[in-house]
């Protein structure tokens, strides 16, 4: 699991959704462009869900949950590797399924069309292959 700092709040969410939302944010700020989505997300040690505003506004950043163990969970990226990362039992949340491969699946896409030209990805992030803004 990871949590997905929004503003000034907080949300628990699972790892390839906080990729996803974070690519897409990025991807939203640099066209100039907002979008709202929901995602599930823990709420009072239940599976939620929570509307999110995103543009080129938004503020947010995501780091692992406090308490859990680290193990390979900001490594994983198949589905076998589902259950290491959002297995939570120092915080009892082992049972809640946060996971949602459709959003996922949407959110990449919506961020590859936000994209120009081919996107690099690479550790769960993208890339913009124009280097010509660095200075």
């Amino acid at each position: 699991m990871r949590e997905l700092h929004y503003g000034s709040g907080v949300i628990t969410v699972s790892f390839d959704v906080c990729s996803a939302v974070f690519d897409y944010t990025v991807a939203l700020a640099n066209a100039g462009k907002t979008d709202r989505i929901t995602v599930p997300v823990m709420a009072d040690g239940e599976r939620g869900f929570s509307n999110l505003l995103l543009g080129p506004q938004t503020q947010l950043y995501c780091t692992g949950v406090s308490g859990e163990t680290r193990g390979d969970a900001d490594d994983a990226g198949d589905a076998g590797d589902a259950d290491a990362i959002d297995g939570n039992t120092a915080t009892g949340t082992a049972e809640v399924d946060l996971d949602d491969r459709e959003l996922v699946e949407t959110l990449k896409k919506k961020t590859a069309a936000l994209v120009p030209g081919a996107p690099l990805a690479a550790a769960n992030r993208w890339l913009n292959s124009d280097s010509n803004d660095l200075d």
